[in-house]
């Protein structure tokens, strides 16, 4: 039997459930226009594209090395806005924050 070693710098499906939990509200809200997939060799690459914009604006990427990045553009070239070593890590600036109490309690 032959065993092919999974890629580091795919995504995996743990990988692609993860960012569909987070796509999945922008897309059915409006706030996401599209998703494209883009893969070679030493990369797997999701690229977030917005209502009324011509290009990706996010881009969320799975390297060689098996490290996750999150990269906004603006039309000036990509910035790194996220990273981590699992996509749950990488995609948490996207998750929504628990709320805090702010209100003040006065004794």
């Amino acid at each position: 039997m032959t065993v092919v070693a999974f890629s580091c710098a795919r995504f995996t499906p743990a990988d692609l459930n993860e960012f569909e939990t987070v796509a999945e509200p922008k897309l059915r809200l409006g706030h996401w226009a599209g998703v494209i997939r883009e893969t070679g060799r030493e990369h797997d690459r999701l690229l977030v594209l917005l209502p009324g914009v011509d290009r990706p604006v996010f881009r969320f990427e799975r390297d060689g090395r098996g490290r996750y990045s999150l990269s906004f553009n603006d039309r000036s070239g990509w910035y790194g806005i996220g990273s981590g070593g699992s996509a749950a890590e990488c995609l948490s600036i996207w998750r929504p924050r628990p709320r805090t109490d702010r209100s003040v309690s006065v004794l």
